[in-house]
């Protein structure tokens, strides 16, 4: 295989939410083994720092985004913002479908809020925030290429970057063939100049052109998490055509 990129970073810090975790132990626990989430009630992000009415217009995955990143945001002011999504906010969109067939038309702020970038641009309007930021709709490598965009805004001269990973996989009440992760959940990162992680990528190979049994699935913010609270030093991350090694340096 050819090593297309390799870069290294530091995270300054990091926080993960999800519909079932609810603490900093229930992640460790859970990164561990010794906490099945499928066991935990679900639970909505509350969101206390927005006003209601800004509640109430933020679908799953923004809701994800601002709970995983608002805490970081302000602790590191200035950041430019990647965000990557692999499910966006597909059942947003999916929602729409009933109101086009019952009245042939969708409401413009529903349509407009369930596109790809919509939780971008409505952390960029709660937090009056005029970074740059970047929403990437990867197919699944996800995380990998939102640290690889960071990377290349650091290597720009940005001091730091803030990362976000979010994913609300598509409801099972849709009964369609459809990759979905098992829990909905958001990372979010602050990335700076540094060596203490490593991403390597590498590509090629005879099986490129084919999806390998030993493929990953999409939502690598969540092995990541594991990795992050293991031991180990290495990781490999398979995709089709594609390898992605993640490392810890000492």
């Amino acid at each position: 295989m050819h090593t297309a990129c390799s870069f290294s970073f530091n995270i300054a810090a990091w926080h993960a939410a999800c519909n079932r975790m609810a603490t900093a132990e229930q992640w460790q626990q859970w990164a561990a083994g010794q906490l099945d989430a499928d066991t935990l009630p679900e639970h909505k992000p509350a969101l206390a720092f927005l006003p209601a009415m800004q509640r109430r217009r933020l679908g799953a995955a923004a809701r994800l985004v601002c709970e995983a990143a608002w805490e970081l945001a302000d602790r590191y002011p200035g950041c430019p913002m990647v965000y990557a999504s692999h499910d966006g906010e597909i059942n947003r969109s999916f929602e729409l479908w009933p109101e086009l067939l019952r009245s042939h038309t969708v409401s413009p702020t529903s349509f407009g809020l369930s596109v790809h970038n919509a939780p971008a641009g409505q952390w960029s309007i709660l937090r009056s925030d005029m970074n740059e930021n970047t929403a990437l709709a990867p197919l699944s490598d996800g995380l990998e290429t939102a640290l690889a965009e960071a990377f290349a805004l650091l290597s720009d001269g940005a001091e730091r970057v803030l990362v976000v990973v979010a994913d609300d996989p598509l409801q099972t009440s849709y009964g369609v063939s459809a990759e979905r992760a098992p829990f909905p959940h958001a990372l979010a990162m602050v990335v700076e100049a540094g060596g203490r992680y490593s991403l390597t990528l590498r590509t090629g190979g005879a099986d490129s052109e084919r999806p390998s049994e030993s493929a990953k699935p999409y939502y690598g913010a969540l092995d990541w998490i594991r990795f992050l609270h293991s031991d180990g030093l290495e990781h490999t991350r398979h995709y089709t055509g594609r390898r992605w090694l993640w490392q810890k340096n000492a």
